[in-house]
This record gives structure tokens, C-alpha cells and sequence, in this order.
């Protein structure tokens, strides 16, 4: 049995849909990273299969527009916009426009650390996938992103100059989630249910697994996931699971009761049950549409 696909790093991802990226991009494993979009996203593979990394990564647009798909939520990121992408959720890119500029951000986890060390105190951002900013939000971004790109070219590490710009940046985008939140607490748990979903749904798909990984009941967990998403937990969950078959069934080199078993499925037929519910077709009929 092959094994179920994994998380990309930063190099991984580069390497499996940026064939034509230059050398200096390929190899940079910096734990932050600032490109041109016109550098480095214009090059992705389209269509891409959606993909899960082990990083997070901003997309802010200064001229024409990316389409990327966000844990099943479409995104077309225009100028003065911005998605966020976070560490583990499922994205691809579906489309990049050929006149499109901006920037591409991409950052580790453990940078955050980095960050509390110097400021000698735990920092929190909330999180939101899309951002539209104002004029004023959107000069004062690109402008940080400048700096901030300029810095990181530099021969010198200077982590006590770049981090507060960095920080600058996702502390701007962190007023924007503030104001857009129907309920902080509410964003905060869906948030982090769409993590462990992303982490778990494999094993688990039971909404109680979720509900007392994070310390609530399963009816308000329920509640928080329909009131931000318009989908229930249970369907948040078959739908990142669905997904996650769909990159399989294009691995010809496995059949659907592989696929099935390799999911955790209690049989085939439950699979195509669950699959049809969530896609509309059978798993046999979205492979045949694939390569027909």
C-alpha cells in the first residue's frame, strides 16, 4: 500500500510545481521568504492537484489576479487584496493572470518563537483567508514588504530588523480579522478545527474526536463551525476527506478499495457513498473524467 500524501516543505513544494525557478529561489530554505509574484507564482503548474504545507504563505496582488482555492473556497485575489494561506490546509492554484504583480510571502511556524524571544512575550494573530484592504493599509503593506524583501537580500542576518517588519505586516492584516469576525472566540475555534481536521480526518472523522480536542461540546462546536463556514462539522469533515481521496484516485496504480481502506473507510461502498454525497459522482466516474 502506498502511503497517503504529505505535507510539502518549502523547497518540496518549489521543486514539485516550480520546474523553471531559478537556482537562488529553489534552494532558499530560510525559515521567511519574500518574491515577486511575476518571479516566482507565474511559473506554477496549472492545473496544479491540491497540495498541504508545512509552511503558511501570503499572496498580495499589486496588478491583475490569482485564483486559489482555500480548503474548498474559491479566492480570486485582485488588486489591494490578499489571501492568507495557512500551514496544512488544502490549496491549489487555479489560475494566475499574465499581467498579474505582487508578492509572495512565505514563512515557518517556528518564526513565531523567533518573534516572542525578542519581544519576550507569546504572540497571537488571528486568522483569515481573504483580505481586502484599504488604500492606505494596502500602500503601507507593500511598502513593508519592500523593506522587508531588501533586508532579507542583504549578506547579514539582521533578525531584530526583519522580524518587526514581518510582524508589522500580520499585525496590519490582524486588524482586518479583528473587524470581519462575527465573534472572536467563534473564528478562533473553527480556526483551529479546521487544523485538526486537516491533521486528523483520516483517523477520525467522528465531530465528538474535534469537540473534545478542543475542549467544547460537540452541539457548540457544531454550532461555531455553521455559523462561520454555513456547513456543518460533520460536512466540514467528509468534504477535507473527499478531497484527500481525490488526489489518490489519480494514482491509476491504486484501486478504489485501496483508496477506500487507505482513508479508513469501513468499505468500498460506504467510500462511494460518502464520495457521491460530497462530489455529485461516483469515485470510478470523477477518475474517468480525469484522464478522459
Amino acid at each position: 500500500m502506498k502511503s497517503t500524501f504529505k505535507i510539502l516543505s518549502s523547497q518540496e513544494y518549489k521543486r514539485t510545481y516550480f520546474p523553471y525557478l531559478e537556482e537562488e529561489i529553489l534552494s532558499n530554505s530560510n525559515a521567511l521568504q519574500v518574491y515577486e509574484i511575476e518571479r516566482y507564482l507565474k511559473g506554477i503548474l496549472i492545473p496544479a492537484l491540491s497540495y498541504r504545507t508545512s509552511f503558511s504563505f501570503l499572496i498580495i496582488v499589486t496588478h491583475g489576479a490569482v485564483k486559489q482555492c482555500i480548503n474548498n473556497e474559491i479566492h480570486t485575489i485582485s488588486q489591494g487584496e490578499c489571501a492568507h494561506i495557512s500551514e496544512g490546509v488544502w490549496t491549489d492554484t487555479q489560475f494566475v493572470s499574465e499581467d498579474v504583480s505582487g508578492y509572495v510571502l512565505a514563512y515557518e511556524s517556528n518564526i513565531y518563537t523567533q518573534y516572542s524571544l525578542f519581544q519576550g512575550k507569546q504572540v497571537e494573530f488571528n486568522y483569515t483567508p481573504f483580505y481586502k484592504l484599504s488604500s492606505y493599509d494596502f500602500e503601507a503593506t507593500i511598502a513593508s514588504l519592500n523593506l522587508l524583501k531588501n533586508e532579507l537580500n542583504l549578506p547579514q542576518s539582521r533578525a531584530n530588523v526583519y522580524l518587526p517588519l514581518f510582524y508589522s505586516i500580520l499585525s496590519r492584516l490582524n486588524t482586518y480579522a479583528q473587524e470581519n469576525r462575527v465573534s472572536g472566540r467563534e473564528v478562533e475555534i473553527v480556526h483551529y478545527f479546521k487544523k485538526l481536521v486537516n491533521q486528523f480526518h483520516i483517523e477520525n472523522r467522528a465531530v465528538s474526536f474535534y469537540a473534545e480536542k478542543l475542549h467544547l461540546s460537540e452541539n457548540y462546536l457544531n454550532r461555531c463551525v455553521k455559523h462561520i463556514t454555513s456547513k456543518s462539522a460533520k460536512q466540514w469533515i467528509n468534504e477535507v476527506s473527499i478531497e484527500h481521496s481525490q488526489l489518490l484516485l489519480r494514482d491509476l496504480t491504486l484501486d478504489i478499495a485501496e483508496i477506500a481502506y487507505a482513508m479508513r473507510y469501513p468499505s468500498p461502498s460506504y467510500f462511494s457513498k460518502i464520495f457521491k454525497k460530497i462530489r455529485g459522482i461516483s469515485p470510478i466516474s470523477y477518475r474517468h473524467s480525469l484522464f478522459s
